[in-house]
């Protein structure tokens, strides 16, 4: 008895006609924000601009972020992709049966640090403020990073609320001064009346 075998060529997937592409679902100029902004970045004056591709899925989310142009900083292009995954969503891409298939979505995040006019606007309550900073052997303050519900403040309030004063030097066991990084941690909530 013979068998018949019924053989497909190796590129058979790549003949399924795609009726659409994946389609964002709302506006991507709300999956990356200002706020979004790297605290490293901007402490660094780091800008550029990241193009992406993203590999999208039958239920419309990307499970793939691939950097194709990269903005010459690292720490933007990897906000980037983490933020992408976690925020975009998409129609997924359908045959022309209508049927769900994979896709790929590419754009572009032009990271510009946001000017400031000094007009920062605190958010609503409750919020958390963490400013994180070095105290040096002389008792001045560097490397300073500020946020507000894990959002980087506005670098004028490293400037003038940290880096500007001197603080008590820090000493070891031996009494020797040495440097030590510091975290100040502070809640903004509103109480009733009497409490």
């Amino acid at each position: 008895m013979k068998h018949a075998f019924l053989t497909l060529p190796l590129f058979a997937p790549l003949l399924i006609a795609a009726a659409s592409s994946p389609t964002p679902t709302g506006n991507p100029g709300d999956w990356v924000t200002s706020e979004d902004y790297p605290a490293t970045a901007l402490r660094e004056g780091q800008e550029g601009v990241t193009a992406f591709l993203l590999d999208i899925d039958k239920n419309g989310v990307p499970v793939k972020c691939t950097i194709s142009s990269s903005s010459g900083a690292a720490t933007l292009d990897q906000a980037t992709c983490d933020l992408l995954i976690a925020r975009a969503r998409f129609t997924p891409a359908r045959d022309t049966n209508g049927k769900p298939l994979v896709g790929s979505y590419s754009n572009k995040i032009n990271w510009r640090i946001p000017e400031s006019d000094g007009s920062f606007r605190l958010p609503p309550l409750p919020f958390r403020q963490v400013t994180t900073f070095t105290i040096n052997t002389d008792g001045s303050a560097s490397d300073c990073v500020a946020t507000i519900n894990d959002k980087p403040m506005p670098e004028q309030h490293c400037a003038t609320q940290i880096l500007s004063r001197r603080y008590p030097i820090q000493r070891d066991s031996a009494g020797n001064p040495v440097r030590k990084k510091m975290r100040m941690a502070m809640t903004f909530e509103t109480i009733e009346e009497g409490k």
